[in-house]
């Protein structure tokens, strides 16, 4: 039985969806929940090139009972954003329309995966489980994936081996994240080991190379990145292809919330939990800080509701 989903959000983020999920003839059944997209539904043709995607615009007599996931896709800002409180103004408006739609369809029986994809998605998948009342293995956002992707396709280029043959993750959020590089490995061996072994001819000066790829700030947001990260996270809950993936998600450890974005395993019951990330010194103390950090723009934000 092929996968339902719903999608909605910003207009011009569900249509590069579309656009990559035609492209891939992926094997879906996607409602769009955004009403005001009629007219390109009417005018859109390459969906009949496929033979396993197909794609309409939701009417008063869906039901929800049908459909395994929800995604909701929302903005990136044009510019840089770090600023706590410059964050959750970005935010705001989205998340009002988010508690708006995922309410509607929870109300019309939905109980499949959330899915969100954004600027700091971390965040709402936080507001996700407190809007919807979901287990938290059942909300995912696609978190630093996008990033880790780059990383590790950088990364293949450099050492020149296979993807599979590379380990290694961004973690944290957006606008504060960093690499594991002490958790790094190129098939069994560190990449340590690798750079600190003077017959190679790599060069730590891959560090500061990889660091300005994942955060270059001029960069506006790559839909095809996007549409990759969220393909990982659709292929790991509805196509069988379980993987360890850094994406956003809720935990709560010993009686406290926390939010952020780290390697954990997706499957077709959701995420599955793993055990804790042995980092270094240096490197857990810049991810407590990223999860202070996300945990500060929840704050703000339910300040201000």
């Amino acid at each position: 039985m092929k996968t339902n989903l719903v999608v909605d959000g910003e207009q011009q983020r569900i249509e590069s969806l579309i656009e990559f999920m035609i492209l891939e003839d992926y094997p879906v059944n996607l409602t769009i929940a955004n009403l005001k997209m009629n007219d390109f539904i009417n005018q859109l043709q390459s969906n009949l090139l496929c033979e396993h995607f197909e794609v309409k615009l939701a009417d008063d007599k869906m039901d929800y009972h049908d459909f395994d996931g929800y995604l909701y896709l929302y903005d990136f800002p044009k510019e840089t954003v770090e600023e706590k409180s410059e964050v959750t103004s970005f935010l705001s408006p989205y998340l009002d329309h988010f508690r708006k739609s995922l309410n509607q369809v929870i109300k019309e029986g939905f109980s499949g995966k959330i899915i969100v994809n954004g600027f700091h998605d971390e965040v709402f998948a936080y507001f996700a489980t407190k809007f919807s009342g979901k287990e938290n293995n059942k909300v995912v956002s696609t978190g630093m994936l996008a990033k880790t992707l780059l990383l590790k396709h950088s990364l293949r280029r450099y050492f020149d081996i296979s993807l599979s043959d590379i380990n290694v993750s961004v973690l944290g959020s957006e606008s504060n994240n960093l690499i594991s590089w002490s958790r790094a490995y190129i098939g069994q061996s560190p990449i340590l080991a690798y750079l600190a072994n003077p017959n190679n001819m790599f060069s730590t000066e891959i560090f500061a190379k990889a660091e300005e790829i994942i955060n270059k700030s001029d960069t506006p947001c790559d839909e095809v990145i996007q549409a990759k990260a969220i393909g990982v996270i659709l292929d790991a809950f509805y196509m069988g292809n379980s993987c360890l993936a850094s994406v956003g998600h809720v935990s709560q450890i010993d009686g406290k919330i926390t939010v952020t974005s780290e390697p954990i395993m997706l499957n077709q019951t959701g995420l599955v939990p793993t055990v804790e990330l042995v980092l270094s010194d240096k490197e857990k103390q810049a991810f407590d800080d990223a999860k202070q950090y996300t945990n500060e723009i929840i704050d703000e934000i339910l300040e201000s509701k």
